[in-house]
């Protein structure tokens, strides 16, 4: 009987036991595709390899301090310290601990000190021949301890759950500052290119402007038409229009940095009133070894985080086919009155093992287990979810930031070519050599690209903050 007992425990932990994690097989290719191919655009990426992750650490401020840019680089340390989203990520890595620190001392024994009063009285029917019982004081002060030996390991597996979600939370925490300082950047850009953008429509609407009193001193003079003088104002109103949803917009990016770096965002709006395009971007993007930047990606180090998480309660739940093993005592002092307690005679102890084993709810195990390996699978898929959409980021970010900067040469050029024309065409107006609608058409184009050059570098510093966002802000 013994015999067959041992044995059907040795079975059940051999069910119970699960495999040690090994973290999942990624399969990526050896280079990126937009990093190697060079051939659509004269700007080359350059790679160089990125070290392993030392640990969580908030983003490095090389990548945006090449920028020259003092006021961005402040804003970064800004957010870095006081944005109310990361100091909630830290919260929570903080917790996480906690619950691991918790977990741990579940190995040791609890022990509590304990204190107690009652006043009872006990039925005569339960002692048969003996009179009624007087009423009795009971004082009972002691120590009592529990402590589960965890023979089967259902403690150390939870534990190591926990220490998988601090590493979970952690990733979590960098991928919050990675994410936020990329956001920060892409709306200083925003804010930059829109003051850059009501520049624009300012300075043309005052070229505008003179353009029509000429078309009026014409037309006074007996030289000029109502007509020309008409569609000078007419032009002149629309580039006026613009200028409102401008200082809109900028308005908008300066409140929205406010909230980023965690301050009055009106405050904030104060200080960046001061005009400033966005600054110039290096040429070179810096990309490595796929898997290496790919596992060093806060999202994919926390999904894998998360995985090695359920992996472990997996082992725990199924610890619960296996008796649970625990020792048990308690000692103090029982008298009728609080002066006598600690007295002779008022001692009282119990100390001894206890078993536990859910032979008759298996079924409830089995459940658990079976949900605890489901949880396991989604956490895996997700894990190559987030694996998948990294690459796809990652080659998403290297082309658009290529063509981001190719079409803002391109926009250059034509805005210079632009500004050129519209120059002449005024001039020869003058000399009447041409007529208005040259003019304003010559306007109208130095208008649109011009602005279109201002929205392309908007576009390209948020290539720029997804680049430094694709591969983890490393």
């Amino acid at each position: 009987m013994r015999s067959a007992f041992i044995l059907s425990l040795a079975l059940l932990a051999g069910c119970a036991s699960s495999p040690g994690y090994r973290s999942p097989a990624l399969q990526l290719p050896a280079s990126f595709r937009e990093a190697s191919d060079t051939s659509r655009s004269t700007h080359a990426v350059t790679p160089h390899v990125i070290a392993p992750d030392p640990g969580p650490q908030a983003p490095g401020p090389d990548y945006w301090e090449q920028l020259g840019d003092t006021t961005l680089n402040r804003l970064i340390a800004e957010l870095v310290r006081a944005n109310q989203d990361v100091q909630a990520a830290e919260a929570r890595v903080r917790a996480t601990r906690s619950e691991r620190v918790r977990t741990l001392l579940d190995l040791t024994p609890d022990t509590r000190l304990t204190g107690s009063y009652a006043r009872q009285r006990l039925s005569s029917s339960s002692f048969p021949g003996f009179a009624a019982f007087p009423d009795q004081n009971i004082w009972d002060a002691g120590v009592s301890a529990a402590w589960d030996l965890d023979v089967f390991g259902q403690i150390r597996q939870t534990a190591q759950a926990r220490g998988a979600m601090v590493g979970a939370a952690q990733a979590e925490l960098r991928d919050v500052q990675v994410s936020l300082t990329a956001e920060l950047a892409l709306t200083y850009f925003e804010l930059r290119g829109a003051q850059e953008q009501l520049s624009v429509a300012r300075e043309n609407a005052e070229n505008q402007r003179r353009t029509f009193e000429i078309t009026r001193q014409r037309l006074d003079a007996g030289r000029g038409s109502a007509f020309d003088t008409e569609r000078a104002q007419a032009q002149l109103s629309s580039t006026l229009a613009e200028i409102p949803a401008r200082e809109a917009q900028v308005a908008t990016a300066q409140y929205r940095i406010g909230v980023l770096v965690g301050r009055a965002p009106a405050a904030v709006a104060a200080e960046l009133e001061q005009p400033a395009r966005v600054p110039a971007l290096p040429d070179v993007a810096a990309m490595g070894n796929p898997e290496a930047i790919v596992r060093d990606r806060p999202d994919v180090s926390a999904a894998e985080r998360q995985a090695a998480a359920q992996g472990a309660l997996v082992g725990a739940a199924k610890a619960s086919y296996l008796p649970k093993i625990s020792i048990g005592g308690s000692a103090g002092y029982v008298a009728p009155e609080i002066r006598t307690v600690g007295a002779q005679g008022t001692l009282r102890y119990a100390v001894g093992p206890v078993i536990s084993w859910p032979l008759l709810s298996l079924g409830r195990v089995k459940a658990d287990v079976d949900a605890a390996q489901a949880g396991e699978d989604e956490a895996r898929a997700r894990y190559r979810a987030v694996v998948l959409r990294a690459m796809q980021d990652l080659e998403v970010s290297i082309s658009q930031y290529r063509a981001a900067r190719l079409r803002v040469d391109r926009l250059q050029e034509a805005s210079a070519a632009s500004q050129h024309a519209a120059e002449l065409a005024l001039l020869r107006f003058k000399e009447g050599a041409t007529d208005l609608l040259q003019v304003l058409d010559a306007q109208r184009t130095q208008l649109e690209a011009q602005d279109r050059l201002a929205q392309a570098r908007i576009d390209a510093g948020t290539a720029y903050a997804a680049l430094f966002r694709a591969p983890g802000g490393r």
